[in-house]
Parts: C-alpha cells; sequence; structure tokens
C-alpha cells in the first residue's frame, strides 16, 4: 500500500526530485533546516515554528533523500505513519505558496544545502 502511495505521489508536481548528483545524507538536510530555522525539528512539539520546520525538514528529505515515507518520519522522530508524511508534504508546498516569510526560510535551507554541495 505505502508503496502504491509513493508511485502515486512521484506522479505528481508536489514533489520534484533532485538529480542523483544532488542527493544529500538525511542529517544534513535536518542540520540545515534546524540553522535556518533557528530551533529543532525533532522536537516534539506543535510550536509553529518547530512545526515550519518539520514540514520544510519533510518536504526537502523528500526532494533530497529516496527515503520512504515512513523512513522520513523516523528521521525527525515520530511515529513515521505515512499519511502525516504526505500530509506534512502538501502543507509546506501550500505554505511556501502563501506565507513569503515560510518561502524565504525554504529558499535560504536550500541554498544553504547548495552551498554545502559545492564545498565537497
Amino acid at each position: 500500500m505505502i508503496g502504491k502511495l509513493e508511485k502515486l505521489l512521484d506522479q505528481f508536481p508536489v514533489v520534484e526530485r533532485i538529480a542523483r548528483h544532488k542527493r544529500r545524507p538525511a542529517e544534513e538536510i535536518i542540520n540545515a533546516v534546524n540553522e535556518v530555522f533557528n530551533t529543532d525539528c525533532t522536537e516534539h512539539s506543535r510550536r509553529q515554528r518547530v512545526a515550519d520546520a518539520r514540514h520544510c525538514a519533510v518536504y526537502m528529505l523528500r526532494q533530497y533523500t529516496d527515503l520512504t515515507l515512513k523512513e522520513i518520519g523516523e528521521q525527525l522522530g515520530s511515529n513515521g505513519h505515512h499519511t502525516t508524511i504526505l500530509h506534512s508534504i502538501k502543507t509546506c508546498k501550500n505554505l511556501i505558496d502563501i506565507d513569503e516569510h515560510f518561502a524565504e526560510k525554504y529558499s535560504q535551507t536550500k541554498i544553504l544545502l547548495d552551498s554545502k554541495l559545492q564545498l565537497i
């Protein structure tokens, strides 16, 4: 069931996959998100700042890694339920479109990751 959902998700432009040469370790993505959002996205909190960081981390983990939905949840310390991760991806995409502050934080995180890629 999860495999079918992941294949379906990959057909939509909501999550654009990055070329194989740009794959990143999950820890690097989580650290970049934590740095830009100035919080710990693995923290079990419903505070807006933490929730926004977690949404960004989930979305970027989906973009920059080959982790399954469950593995993404486990990286962030949640129950790893795939529907929670799908909801977070959708929420992040919506926030990028409607929240200028969130979109700026997302862009800063991408720039930070890209700059680290150039240092390798």
